[in-house]
């Protein structure tokens, strides 16, 4: 079965005031370690996720800039609208890889690139960085984001968390549950090749049930049951490699050998 997906457009670097940057037609974004523009992203978060508890003080923004994390702000007409933040982590192998904890983009701005273009972004940083991982997480009953993670950027997940952040009530997670897959983004050619072969020929699927959002009786039985799903594929040693939208389903595929060891 074929799947195509739509290649990454070419990578480019540039800088300003020592600070990488990237544009396009509209918006602009910016690695930033200043107090102000912190604390944007900050408010940022807090505005999208409609919680001012989950959004992450500038105070340890700044920290996490001032220790080589990567901070992007993305502006519109010099105007914030969207952000990316994340670190350096370690497998328990001792392999490097960024962690991407937390990006977003206001609704106004939704599917107009500013998301892609942040990826985009960390990806040319990490890679500026010599890593060739970025890691995430979102919630697995998100079908926009499963699509953007996995078909559009290309990432797998090899790891389900069931409530990884604990119960947690925002504008976000607004079930209360806060099961989560983790994303790994493969930024080496050789394993990007690997990839699109796989993607052709999927072992199994699974699908999320159209009701897993809803806040009721159907809904706690549809979250059960993409929970117990997940967690039977992730069990034979199987890894999601892709999602259909037209169908609501992850594809699952056995990843060859040489691919490096899962992050937990």
């Amino acid at each position: 079965m074929s799947h195509p997906r739509p290649d990454l457009p070419p990578i480019h670097s540039g800088s300003e005031g020592g600070l990488a940057t990237g544009s396009s037609p509209g918006y602009r974004i910016r690695r930033v370690s200043a107090i102000h523009d912190l604390e944007s992203i900050s408010a940022l978060q807090a505005s999208i996720w409609g919680s001012v508890e989950v959004a992450a003080p500038a105070s340890l923004l700044k920290a996490m800039a001032a220790a080589g994390g990567i901070t992007l702000l993305a502006e519109v007409g010099g105007r914030p609208v969207g952000f990316a933040y994340g670190f350096t982590g370690r497998t328990p192998a001792g392999v490097l890889y960024h962690r991407s904890h937390a990006a977003g983009v206001l609704a106004e701005v939704r599917d107009s690139g500013v998301g892609r273009a942040l990826k985009l972004a960390q990806r040319r940083q990490a890679l500026a960085q010599g890593l060739n991982r970025m890691v995430w997480t979102f919630d697995p009953g998100q079908a926009r984001n499963a699509h953007f993670n996995l078909h559009r950027l290309g990432g797998v997940a090899r790891t389900f968390h069931r409530d990884h952040y604990g119960q947690r009530r925002d504008a976000l997670n607004s079930l209360g549950s806060t099961d989560r897959l983790v994303v790994e983004w493969f930024l080496a050619k050789e394993e990007s090749r690997a990839l699109a072969n796989l993607r052709q020929h999927p072992a199994e699927t699974v699908r999320i049930p159209d009701t897993v959002a809803q806040p009721s009786p159907q809904g706690a039985v549809a979250r059960r049951t993409l929970r117990r799903d997940l967690e039977r594929a992730f069990a034979r040693g199987l890894t999601a490699v892709d999602y259909d939208s037209q169908t609501r389903s992850y594809w699952f595929a056995e990843l060859p050998s040489s691919f490096p060891a899962r992050v937990e």
